[in-house]
């Protein structure tokens, strides 16, 4: 089958296997029903995926499935576990683990190739760095490991990526600021970490929805590396070099956008438009407190789930993830929040 077509076929099936999981515990009969298949396609080229020749019955082999987070202590990192560990509770035989990639890609690619050392079954990864981490990723798939990324890709062709619909929520932003500013004002932006897709595809986004308003400008951009201190000082340092210009900032993410909105109040401003992106009930507190203005929820345990299911459905296919000319993508969409509709999200969504 042709990647394309086999891309469609990957998320059919994945639909259909997170039904059978759901009802797995009283599906006896259900191990031990799936057959062999000797079919593979031919030769793997022209972008066609070839069958591996072994797999596993998910329902009742000993399965192993690590979760990488970029920090396991940081709130969207441990709401994925969370899905994740509540959707791989359907399998009473599979062992999931949580290994803390401390914000490294040396750290995170230590990990990886340790669990290549101890055959484990599927990977799941929130990389640091999409470059640093693509020959380990392509390391455990040439071992027979699939590797489902969560919102941060990396740059190798893999078995899956979750993502949140980073372009998309970007433009959504940018539209949504352009309108509360009339269609006039002043923007600083506090971006990602330099190389991370995530941050580059919000940019790409926001920066589409700021072409289509000449007369708004944007008087400046600084990273604050995904970190809330770090964003605090940008914007004390906008603050004080553009002052009463900035109308408003854009930050690639909550905590950054935290900062950002710390910074303004202790600067007693209270006319300056902040958002954020993610969702993190930190966020929606600091919205309901009139701290930030807004920010694009997601939700991340579903989020988590959906990479488990996928993963699960590979492990139990004859896919062999490690012929893949390209990563199938499932994304996640995002819920724009403001003080209007921040109480939308109740408790049991929030992460």
């Amino acid at each position: 089958m042709k990647l394309n077509r086999g891309i469609r076929i990957i998320c059919a099936m994945l639909m259909m296997f997170s039904l059978a999981a759901c009802t797995a515990a009283n599906q006896e009969n259900a191990k031990g029903t799936q057959t062999e298949s000797s079919t593979k396609s031919e030769a793997n080229n022209g972008g066609e995926i070839a069958a591996k020749s072994e797999k596993k019955n998910p329902y009742s082999d000993p399965v192993k499935i690590a979760w990488i987070p970029t920090a396991a202590s940081e709130a969207n990192g441990t709401a994925w576990g969370k899905g994740i560990e509540r959707e791989l509770a359907y399998w009473t035989n599979v062992e999931f683990n949580i290994f803390d990639g401390e914000k490294s890609s040396d750290t995170q690619n230590a990990i990886i190739a340790d669990l290549i050392a101890q055959d484990y079954d599927g990977i799941i990864l929130q990389a640091w760095n999409s470059d640093a981490s693509a020959q380990a990723v392509a390391d455990a798939e040439a071992a027979g490991i699939p590797v489902v990324c969560i919102n941060i890709d990396v740059n190798t062709p893999h078995a899956g990526l979750v993502a949140m619909t980073d372009v998309e929520a970007g433009y959504a932003i940018g539209k949504r600021m352009a309108e509360d500013l009339n269609g006039k004002g002043n923007i600083v932006v506090i971006q990602a970490t330099p190389g991370a897709a995530r941050g580059e595809n919000l940019e790409q986004g926001f920066q589409q929805a700021m072409a289509e308003y000449p007369d708004i400008t944007i008087l400046d951009e600084q990273t604050a590396e995904w970190n809330m201190e770090k964003a605090n000082t940008v914007m004390q340092d906008f603050l004080t070099t553009y002052g009463e210009q900035i109308d408003a900032v854009f930050a690639h993410n909550d905590q950054m956008a935290e900062g950002a909105g710390e910074a303004v109040r202790n600067a007693g401003r209270s006319d300056i438009m902040i958002w954020g992106a993610n969702g993190e009930t930190k966020a929606l507190e600091y919205i309901q407190d009139g701290i930030i203005t807004g920010t694009v929820y997601t939700n991340c345990y579903d989020q988590g789930a959906t990479a488990a299911r996928m993963l699960m459905m590979y492990i139990g296919s004859n896919l062999d993830t490690s012929t893949f000319t390209e990563t199938p993508v499932i994304k996640m969409p995002p819920m724009t929040v403001d003080a209007e509709n921040v109480q939308s999200i109740t408790e049991d969504m929030r992460w």
